[in-house]
């Protein structure tokens, strides 16, 4: 397989034996290091793709399966497999043996699948969002890219120092365009979180046809019953998982809410201290409203208005951002406290309004009210 770690040895070294362990070298702390932070990353930004209410389309059910609270039997199958591959990637000789060991393994590799299935079914949607296993193979065609002479002969000429100069040019940037100039590196954070499932599942891959290759004889009884209790847990994960996911279904709102999130969190504090009010809206339902959240909307529609390609980048990582803090705010004085932190940039947004159109006072009041 192409994730194969290089391990080009020197004159006065002997070359590997093809039964060692595939990961070998650096690359075994790399690998360790990706399979204990990424899967974590990973359960943390599906709280980001959450739906916010009950609009019974596919993007509805796929994130609930993924989340944390209801795949808890998961995760304890997840840890095994993560335990497992760890204890074999630095003692390979002495757990290779152990039948346990590789069953982790192997369950790695059926988790991983099911998570990069269950991410792709939310994720490409549209023919456009193919595009992302562009990066989802980076790690199959890359080796191979890497081999080519002209790619060769590129890297050759790059020097520390070159680096040194984009990095600090990037900077200089940053300071310019400031919000816009994080972008590319937003995207690639999203880009490497979107397909950990599926660069681990290239990784037990790797280390289970080795398993099999190099450690797997014959087939006893006790591991057959081990394989039994194994696939039990695994037929219990899953119901617990789907019944879980109905219940997180039920308990979502029927109606979308309003998409200020921070700021509708922060107006449910005490109503006298954060100035809200219960107002009626136009769809039939109420919700809290204060001057602050009114101001934030006007001036995201401004936005929307003066400048529609920032608003779209802004408003994509506002949405991915602003929808796991705003679950934080569960409490009237987190949101209260949330209210005083957020009044720095109600100043700036209504200094910039009052400046764009004038009399703000008069269009922002009836933002969210009949």
């Amino acid at each position: 397989m192409s994730l194969e770690s290089p391990n080009i040895p020197n004159e006065m070294s002997e070359p590997p034996s093809s039964s060692d362990f595939p990961v070998r070298g650096w690359w075994k702390i790399f690998y360790a290091v990706f399979l204990l932070i990424i899967p974590a990353f990973s359960f943390w930004a599906v709280a980001a793709i959450k739906p916010e209410w009950q609009s019974g389309d596919r993007d509805a059910y796929v994130p609930l399966l993924m989340l944390p609270e209801a795949a808890v039997f998961f995760l304890i199958l997840i840890a095994y497999s993560i335990v497992c591959y760890l204890l074999l990637l630095f003692y390979s000789d002495r757990f290779a043996k152990l039948f346990f060991v590789r069953l982790g393994i192997y369950t790695g590799v059926l988790l991983a699948l099911q998570y990069t299935i269950l991410l792709g079914a939310y994720l490409f949607a549209s023919w456009s969002s193919l595009a992302i296993l562009l990066v989802w193979f980076l790690p199959l065609y890359l080796p191979k890219l890497y081999r080519v002479e002209i790619v060769k002969t590129v890297l050759s000429f790059i020097r520390p120092w070159m680096i040194a100069v984009l990095l600090i040019a990037y900077a200089v940037i940053v300071a310019f365009i400031r919000n816009q100039a994080f972008t590319p590196l937003f995207l690639v954070f999203l880009g490497l979180i979107a397909s950990g499932p599926f660069w681990s599942f290239l990784i037990a891959m790797q280390a289970s046809i080795w398993l099999l290759k190099y450690h797997e004889a014959t087939f006893t009884l006790p591991r057959g019953l081990g394989v039994a209790a194994w696939i039990a847990s695994f037929i219990v994960a899953w119901r617990y998982d789907i019944l879980k996911m109905y219940e997180l279904y039920a308990q979502l709102p029927p109606v979308p809410p309003p998409d200020c999130y921070i700021a509708t969190a922060a107006a449910q504090g005490h109503p006298r201290f954060v100035g809200s009010r219960m107002v009626q809206l136009a769809n039939g339902h109420s919700m809290q409203v204060n001057r602050q959240l009114q101001i934030f909307k006007c001036a995201e529609l401004a936005l929307m208005a003066v400048a529609p390609r920032t608003h779209k980048v802004l408003r994509a990582m506002y949405d991915f951002l602003g929808k796991p803090l705003a679950r934080t705010i569960r409490y009237p004085l987190l949101a209260d406290v949330s209210y005083l932190l957020l009044k720095p940039f109600e100043w700036t947004a209504e200094f910039a309004l009052r400046f764009i159109i004038g009399s703000i006072s008069f269009e922002s009041i009836h933002i969210y009210s009949e």
